[in-house]
């Protein structure tokens, strides 16, 4: 894919298929803290064997991180990972959200939690 308008419309379909969307909150006890704290769970991220995808997919959303799974014993492949959290998964989400289908509700999540006047 060549401009930037292809390259988004190419990564909502990969994310579409391959990514998952994390929008959740979830309570958690601190050490030494008497109460427990709720805390937003919020990421995007995407498993697939091959590797120069998920290199491309980093490349051009320009943030995130990747990491490499080795292969479980009844596997064949390891797996490359790409994933972004917080305000990284919301300037993601603003950018796939207009290309996506599956997941538009989901990317829609993130962009209002950080956007809650948007529409």
């Amino acid at each position: 894919p060549g401009c930037m308008h292809e390259v988004m419309a190419y990564l909502a379909g990969l994310f579409d298929g391959e990514g998952c969307v994390t929008y959740k909150q979830r309570s958690e006890h601190r050490k030494g803290k008497r109460k427990a704290y709720n805390f937003w769970n919020i990421r995007i991220e995407i498993n697939m064997i091959d590797k120069d995808t998920i290199d491309y997919v980093h490349k051009k959303l320009g943030c995130g991180s990747t990491d490499h799974r080795p292969p479980y014993p009844h596997q064949n492949y390891g797996q490359y990972r790409w994933r972004c959290s917080h305000r990284d998964a919301y300037e993601v989400a603003k950018a796939l959200v207009p290309f996506s289908i599956t997941k538009k509700a989901k990317l829609e999540q993130i962009v209002k939690h950080y956007e809650p006047n948007s529409k």
